[in-house]
């Protein structure tokens, strides 16, 4: 079959069009103001005159991207996750922005970090248990749209190696199954162990022509709605089913919320969203179903706990994204991500819903509607049609549409144009579009109209994916796509539709009427969100109006303690000190103090984050010691104060629920936690930033709402935690500190007993007659109240930071690891039981005796 020869593009006589005369300048957008606009497109003046109309391919980045990337990685340094905490903790907040933004959280989904779309296809495939738990007879079904991606497509692959039923759906079979009823016999309400396990894949949006196909099928879905189209095809319809979802195309301009509509398993790429970085993707698997993905083999570094290179012997990890990241992560590529939310939300004016991405998607749309008018509105002197558009919509609903218009012209004699012809002139007018089938081999077959047989034909004669064969036969092979993002204007419609008008209409370009669209016209688009006032749960802000606690304030302003002098062998709490904000000064507590449902009242209940979102410590900053908190009840504020500079008061009562200025909510990781928290404001922000040295500090608090636990077995009571990291209270026995003391053998090492005590950071101290026998006690009775211990706390060196100064040693943790066998434990965590006599006296007074008891002893006596 002989290739015909391409028709020359100046065919017809093309008239010399005069420039138009503007008089005032055009709309860039509908929903997006002219002034704004402008601001997202200096961030591409690289693009110069240069149209880019490729966005589903790759989104452009935005110059201020590369910058504050390229600051952070020269100002900062970021190790190997696997050596360095800081590093890790940073990975980790950036998997709750990725959920965030997505409008889920790690309770729901877990975040793991891929190559890209394709690597996360294959990965879930792969680890995907088909068959039934009970009975490995009873084989899963592989289930596909045509209408997929090839990366969707090699799965099948996979699956016919694994025993699968492989099952193709073509898109009118997959939409009428939808509008049709589930097999009540089959609906299921559970996984049932004695079924197949069917894993059905399809695109949230054709990365063909935009169609957006009903994200609402993935629950009827998983109801049963196709068994009865198994049954037809292959015999048999019962399933367990689960929902692959590939939003590649769709994510990089909608707002996909699985808030609202929770697929088993997500997979996209995030230089679709913000065009940087390449290489990293991720699959967002739901947690209820992450046990079907059980059938990976292959384990790299990180993801196992244990191995023997001598015996077939293994155990993988337990936390879901540490089975199935193998070797090291992309670190420096994960931590610019956040740099790329960021920068996102900066640019983009939040127009739509106060929702970034939903401004996008309307601004996007309109952009991708007018391009779709004007082509088919689009004709020849003689009447003819220029321009066939490749849709499954007609443009009119933004929840079946999305920014992709595919199409091909044809000459004033019918015949095409060929898409290798369009793009070598779309080059000349500095116009980048994608040409062929985009790697959607069933979409562009089914828009073509070509069966199997034409298809074979045309591979016979030369004509493979990725070339420039446009025509056989005079047929298109492939199409011509135009795509759009969020730095396009209605000025780059006008260049791609003047370009087309010059080169193979001969007809002058009339731009449409246009004006700003409203928002209240249109039912489908909600109005424009306001902040909803939060009020707050039942708060231990009730204290305030608890005069027992005022008169207990009033104690601790200034009156001494009263003198105790415990027998020889009676051991008291000779100290009470709570730590306001976490990594931050003490605060000593001269008589008594409130134990509340996560701890003493106000103890780490304040965190300082980077503008990162990490949880800042000593760690990284060890001024953070320096910074000393009072609570001052009387007053109802925080009280910060640091050497050289004036105190700063922070309301105690946050009102988040204020209609003049609400408290921005947030979220932050500690200690692998997410933690919901309130934003304290520009000023005390500003100021810690200042004292610390470092920018962009933010000062937050735990909501009253987090409901943050202890890591413990499943089958043991879990507490409420504040910000402390494993448990609500840290006891130090100053004896063993002592003992310690004397260990110590660095002359350099100046501490007294109390500098050394300080760097312990307990909140109770207690002396005893011999050290360490804390160590032995399983519980304590302190004056009427009774804690369970929970274990030794592990150190790490910000014991080794000085309390007063921020000055870092050597010492102590050195003589610690030499003293018990490099296992670095110092001090008893523990956490409260209730009061001894059932009485609801909640304060802990000093120098309460202390009665304690060891695993052979019974509390009860």
């Amino acid at each position: 079959m002989m290739r015909e020869p391409k028709s020359s593009p100046y065919k017809h006589k093309r008239p010399n069009f005069p420039k138009e005369e503007t008089t005032e300048m055009s709309l860039l957008s509908k929903v997006i103001r002219n002034d704004d606009m402008q601001n997202i497109t200096k961030e591409f003046a690289r693009l110069k005159d240069r149209c880019y109309l490729e966005n589903t391919g790759a989104t452009l980045y935005p110059k201020s991207l590369i910058k504050i990337v390229n600051e952070d990685l020269m100002q900062n340094i970021y190790m190997n996750p696997h050596t360095d905490k800081y590093t890790k903790d940073c990975i980790e907040q950036i998997r709750c922005l990725i959920l965030r933004h997505f409008n889920t959280d790690p309770t729901t989904y877990s975040v793991v970090f891929t190559s890209g779309t394709t690597q996360s296809l294959k990965l879930v495939a792969e680890s995907f248990q088909f068959t039934s738990e009970q009975n490995e007879s009873l084989q899963g079904s592989f289930v596909y749209l045509r209408d997929n991606h090839t990366s969707v497509l090699g799965l099948r692959e996979i699956a016919a190696d694994k025993n699968a039923d492989v099952v193709h759906v073509s898109h009118q079979e997959f939409l009428n199954s939808l509008c049709g009823d589930a097999v009540t016999s089959t609906k299921l309400k559970a996984k049932h162990k004695n079924k197949g396990n069917a894993l059905f894949v399809y695109p949230a949006q054709s990365n063909f022509n935009g169609f957006k196909y009903p994200l609402e099928a993935i629950d009827k879905i998983k109801n049963g709605y196709l068994n009865l189209y198994m049954k037809k095809h292959i015999g048999k319809g019962s399933n367990n089913w689960y929902v692959l979802l590939d939003a590649a195309s769709y994510v990089a301009t909608n707002k996909l919320d699985l808030g609202k509509r929770q697929p088993d398993f997500v997979c996209f790429s995030f230089y679709k969203i913000f065009g940087y970085p390449t290489g990293l993707g991720a699959i967002l698997i739901k947690n209820s179903s992450a046990d079907v993905l059980n059938q990976k083999r292959y384990f790299g570094g990180g993801t196992v706990d244990v191995v023997l290179t001598s015996e077939d012997f293994h155990v993988k990890r337990e936390t879901l994204h540490e089975r199935f990241e193998d070797g090291t992560v992309p670190f420096l590529s994960i931590i610019a991500l956040k740099h790329c939310f960021d920068v996102l939300h900066t640019m983009i004016p939040k127009v739509i819903n106060n929702d970034v991405m939903d401004t996008i998607s309307y601004h996007t749309f309109f952009l991708a509607q007018d391009l779709y008018y004007q082509l088919n509105k689009l004709e020849h002197g003689n009447g003819v049609k220029a321009a066939v558009v490749y849709a499954d919509t007609d443009f009119m609903d933004i929840d079946m549409q999305g920014a992709i218009v595919t199409f091909n012209l044809m000459r004033d004699d019918k015949s095409f144009v060929g898409y290798a012809e369009f793009q070598n002139l779309a080059d000349l007018f500095s116009i980048n579009v994608r040409t062929g089938c985009f790697c959607n081999s069933g979409s562009c077959q089914r828009h073509l109209k070509a069966t199997n047989k034409e298809m074979k034909e045309m591979y016979k004669a030369g004509h493979k994916c990725g070339d420039d064969f446009d025509l056989i036969n005079g047929r298109p092979t492939g199409a011509i796509r135009a795509s759009f993002g969020y730095y396009n204007t209605y000025d780059d419609v006008d260049k791609l539709m003047q370009m087309i008008c010059r080169c193979f209409v001969a007809s002058k370009l009339n731009k449409p009427n246009r004006t700003m669209y409203n928002q209240y016209e249109n039912r489908k688009l909600s109005n424009i969100s306001a902040a909803i006032p939060l009020t707050p749960t039942s708060s231990s802000f009730d204290i305030f109006n608890n005069q027992k606690y005022l008169r207990i304030f009033n104690s601790n302003q200034g009156q001494k303690p009263p003198q105790i002098t415990p027998t020889s062998n009676e051991i008291v709490l000779t100290e009470i000190t709570i730590f306001p904000i976490k990594s931050c000064g003490a605060f000593k507590i001269r008589t008594a103090w409130k134990i509340g449902p996560k701890g003493f009242d106000f103890d780490r209940e304040w965190m300082i984050v980077k503008d990162n979102g990490v949880c800042l410590t000593q760690k990284q900053n060890p001024r953070m010691c320096m910074i000393c908190p009072k609570i001052d009840l009387k007053e109802k504020m925080l009280i910060l104060s640091f050497k050289g500079k004036s105190s700063i008061a922070v309301p105690l009562e946050t009102k988040i629920d204020s209609p003049q200025k609400p408290a921005a909510l947030c979220h932050t990781k500690v200690c692998s936690d997410i933690v919901n928290g309130i934003d304290c404001g520009d000023e005390v922000a500003n100021w810690i930033s200042e004292a610390l040295e470092v920018s962009y500090l933010r000062l937050i608090r735990q909501s009253e709402s987090d409901k943050r636990m202890q890591k413990k077995k499943k089958e043991e009571e879990k507490k409420l935690l504040s910000l402390s990291n494993q448990a609500q209270f840290l006891l130090i026995n100053r004896t063993t500190v002592k003992w310690l003391r004397d260990q110590i053998k660095d002359p350099t090492f100046t501490d007294d007993l109390d500098q050394l005590t300080n760097r312990f950071r307990g909140n109770l101290m207690i002396d005893t007659e011999h050290p360490l026998v804390e160590r032995e006690w399983e519980s304590l009775n302190i004056g009427k109240h009774e804690f369970k211990v929970e274990g030794l706390c592990p150190r790490c060196h910000m014991v080794c930071i000085d309390q007063q100064t921020g000055e870092k040693t050597v010492e102590p943790l050195r003589t610690i690891s030499e003293q018990f066998g490099g296992k670095i434990r110092f001090g008893i965590y523990m956490t409260y039981v209730g009061t001894v006599d059932g009485s609801k006296d909640g304060f802990l007074k000093n120098y309460a005796s202390i009665k304690a008891f060891t695993a052979v002893e019974d509390i009860s006596r």
